[in-house]
This record gives structure tokens, C-alpha cells and sequence, in this order.
């Protein structure tokens, strides 16, 4: 069983550092580079920013831009729920209720 996450932060840097704070996140040394990485348990797929409406020709030539949608977005899958400590360092970033229609989605 897995426990999916919808999470929108308002940016990226933002969103990174909650992830990084609720241990969801671990800077690793890889060949002296520092990286981060989703921690043990944790799967995460960054969206980052999403994009709505637009309307090309048939052509494909750009008739009307595509909005952002406002923030960062982050999608996270554990084995387990979330712990306190981690809902709390994520500061309300969980998008409550699930989108209906996720712009991605882990395959199963």
C-alpha cells in the first residue's frame, strides 16, 4: 500500500527546503558533489510549474499563451503516512482534497 501526496510549495527553493526539513529530502556527497535525494522510503516527482489552457492553430503556431498555475509542484509517494513532524514541516503544502485529474501520476 502507498500513501500518495499532492504538494505545492510557492516556489521552487521553498518547496525543496520544506522537503529537506521533514527529512523527505538528504543531501548526499556523490563524487564530492553535493546532492539531493529523495530519502529511504520517500519516491518524489517534480512537476515544478504547471501550465493551463493555451490554444495553437493547426499549424501549431501559438494563438493563446498557457497560465501558470500559481507554485511549485511536488508529487510524493511513501509506504506509510505522513508523520506529524513531517506535516508540520511542510506547512501546509499537502493539496487537500487530491486533485481529481493529477497533472502526473505514479504507475502502478
Amino acid at each position: 500500500m502507498f500513501y500518495d501526496y499532492y504538494l505545492r510549495g510557492a516556489d521552487r527553493d521553498t518547496t525543496r527546503a520544506a522537503l529537506l526539513a521533514a527529512g523527505l529530502t538528504v543531501d548526499v556527497d556523490i563524487d564530492g558533489e553535493t546532492r539531493r535525494v529523495p530519502a529511504a522510503g520517500a519516491s518524489l516527482s517534480t512537476i515544478g510549474t504547471i501550465y493551463t489552457g493555451g490554444e495553437w492553430d493547426a499549424d501549431g503556431n501559438l494563438v493563446t499563451e498557457p497560465v501558470a498555475v500559481p507554485g511549485w509542484h511536488v508529487n510524493l509517494r511513501l509506504s506509510r503516512p505522513l508523520e506529524a513532524s513531517e506535516v508540520a514541516a511542510l506547512a501546509g503544502m499537502e493539496i487537500s482534497p487530491a486533485p481529481a485529474t493529477p497533472y502526473r501520476v505514479w504507475a502502478e
